[in-house]
């Protein structure tokens, strides 16, 4: 006898808030830091427990486009994206920021790799983070 696929229990979402406020930050480099907040997701997921609800969470995010789910970029500043991470990992959603380590920064011929934080990941319940993260618009 076949098992029954389970239902999703929750409306899992990944948001990816992305640095408006970088003009360097052009649609190619947003693509690539956006990755890497996929990765840094996909790294930390990688470490939650078994047993624990956004593991369950996350497998029903998998299930929704057949190996990946909704995710949603959002445009914040950079004291924005360090004031909701810290907030929503204060209420025990997982999320997390970049820090590129070597960000490309030209300035006439010189070439400059530098640190910044150029976005970060907040994952969970969509209904659960409506309130939180209505505030931002979506990224352009």
């Amino acid at each position: 006898m076949k098992a029954k696929p389970t239902q999703p229990v929750s409306n899992p979402a990944l948001y990816i808030l992305m640095r408006g406020d970088m003009d360097s930050l052009n649609p190619g480099k947003a693509v690539a830091q956006g990755t890497h907040a996929q990765s840094l997701f996909d790294f930390e997921m990688d470490h939650v427990p078994q047993e624990d609800k956004f593991q369950k969470m996350h497998e029903d995010w998998l299930a929704q486009g057949g190996g990946f789910g909704t995710a949603l970029c959002l445009e914040v500043t950079e004291r924005q994206l360090h004031q909701v991470v810290e907030f929503v990992e204060r209420s025990g959603f997982p999320a997390g920021i970049v820090l590129d380590t070597s960000y490309p920064l030209q300035d006439g011929k010189t070439l400059h790799l530098i640190p910044v934080h150029t976005c970060g990941y907040i994952f969970g319940d969509k209904d659960e983070l409506a309130a939180i993260l209505r505030q931002f618009e979506l990224y352009p």
